[in-house]
C-alpha cells in the first residue's frame, strides 16, 4: 500500500511522517523537487502466531510505504504548485493522506482548519483540471479527423471537467474510479483520502471533536474519504522511546494506541484492503489484496505463474488454524476446503495454491 502525505506548508506533515513511520526522517527539503519515503511493516498479530508455528527461515509482513510529499503553499491557486517533476510520483499511490494544522503557529497563526483542508482539495482539482483542459482538446481534434472510437472517452472527460469547474473533486464522479477509459488519468482529487488532523497538545478531546465534525461537515456524502487525528509532535517522540517505555506513555495519555496502527487500519478500510496469508517452512508471509477478489488474482499477487498455472486453492481460515491447534487437526476437522479459481478470498484465508506450468 502506497500512500501520500499532502499538505499546505507549515501543516507539520514532515512531523506526521516521523509519527507514522516510527521516527524515520523523510529527508524531505523545501523544493519541490526532493520527496520523502518511509516504508513501515504492518503489524499483525496472525503473522506472528504462523510464524511462531511453522518457525521458516523468513517471515514477510505487509508493508506501507509513505511519500512526503513537500507543503502546499497557502496562496496557491494555480494547479502548478504540486510541480510537473512531483506528479508522476503521485499519481501512481493508492490514496492521499491530507495533513489539515490545528495547532498554533508563530508564523501563520491560529489554526483555520475548514480554509486550510479547501486550499488543499483545490490544489489537487486544479491539478485534475489542467490534465482534464489537455486531453480534451487533444481528443476533440482527433474525433474531428475520424477517430471515431475514441468519442467515449471525450465525452466521460467533459463530464469530468464539468465536475472540476464546480469545485468537486472526481471522487464524486464514478467513472474517474471505474471506468477504464479514465483510470490511467489517475485523478487526484478521485483519490480516496484520509484527512489527518495534525493537533496540538493543548488542545482537549472537545476541541477535537468539535474540529472533525466541522471537517465532517465538508465532506458530508462523499465517497472513499475518512478522518482522523493525531498529537503528531508527541507521536514522533513516542517512536525513540522502547516499546515499553513506549506504550506506558501512552496509557498517561490515556491512549489505547498511537497513531501509526490506527492510521494502516484505517487507511486498509479506506482501500477496502484485506490480507491473505501463504505459510511453510521457508517462509510465512502476508499478502494485500483488494476486497471481492479472487483466487486467480490471490495467485497472481504471489506469482504470475501461479496465475498462469492455476489448478486450485487449498484454504484454512486463520481463526479455524488457531481454533485446531494444526494443519494437520484443521485438515481433520474439515475445515480446509479446496477451492476454484472463482472463490473470493476472505481476509485471514492461508491459502496454499497448486498450479503447473
Amino acid at each position: 500500500m502506497k500512500l501520500g502525505i499532502i499538505g499546505l506548508a507549515g501543516s507539520g506533515k514532515s512531523t506526521v511522517f516521523r509519527a507514522l513511520t516510527g521516527g524515520v526522517d523523510s529527508g524531505a527539503g523545501h523544493e519541490h523537487q526532493e520527496l520523502g519515503l518511509g516504508v513501515v511493516k504492518v503489524q499483525d498479530d496472525r503473522l506472528d502466531f504462523l510464524a511462531d508455528y511453522h518457525k521458516p527461515k523468513k517471515v514477510t509482513p505487509v508493508v506501507v510505504e509513505y511519500l512526503d510529499i513537500p507543503g502546499i503553499p497557502s496562496e496557491s491557486s494555480s494547479g502548478r504548485s504540486l510541480g510537473e517533476k512531483i506528479l508522476p510520483f503521485i499519481r501512481p499511490l493508492d490514496a492521499l493522506v491530507h495533513c489539515v494544522r490545528f495547532f498554533d503557529s508563530s508564523a501563520a497563526g491560529e489554526p483555520q482548519i475548514e480554509k486550510d483542508f479547501l486550499v488543499g482539495e483545490e490544489e489537487l482539482i486544479l491539478s485534475d483540471m489542467a490534465v482534464v483542459e489537455k486531453r480534451i482538446e487533444r481528443l476533440e481534434k482527433d474525433v474531428s479527423r475520424g477517430r471515431k472510437e475514441l468519442t467515449e472517452e471525450l465525452e466521460l472527460l467533459r463530464e469530468a471537467g464539468k465536475y472540476l469547474e464546480q469545485g468537486k473533486p472526481l471522487r464524486l464522479f464514478p467513472a474517474a474510479m471505474e471506468s477504464e477509459k479514465l483510470k490511467g488519468f489517475a485523478f487526484l482529487s478521485a483519490k480516496p483520502e484520509l484527512i489527518l488532523l495534525n493537533v496540538g497538545e493543548n488542545k482537549n478531546v472537545n476541541e477535537i471533536e468539535s474540529a472533525l465534525e466541522q471537517l465532517n461537515t465538508i465532506i458530508s456524502g462523499q465517497p472513499h474519504i475518512a478522518l482522523d487525528w493525531l498529537y503528531a509532535d508527541m507521536e514522533a517522540e513516542i517512536t525513540r522511546l522502547s516499546e515499553e517505555d513506549a506504550q506506558e506513555f501512552l496509557r498517561d495519555l490515556k491512549m489505547e494506541e498511537g497513531a501509526k496502527n490506527r492510521v494502516i487500519r484505517k487507511s486498509f478500510r479506506l482501500l477496502d484492503f484485506i490480507v491473505f496469508f501463504t505459510a511453510g517452512a521457508p517462509e510465512v508471509r502476508a499478502w494485500q489484496l483488494k476486497n471481492g477478489q479472487t483466487a486467480l488474482k490471490a495467485a497472481g499477487t504471489v506469482h504470475s505463474d501461479m496465475e498462469r498455472g492455476f489448478i486450485r486453492a487449498e484454504v484454512v481460515a486463520y481463526h479455524d488454524f488457531k481454533q485446531a491447534g494444526s494443519m494437520a487437526a484443521a485438515h481433520k476437522a474439515g475445515k480446509a476446503r479446496l477451492e476454484g479459481r472463482d472463490y473470493g478470498v476472505k481476509d485471514g484465508d492461508i491459502i496454499l495454491f497448486r498450479f503447473n506450468v
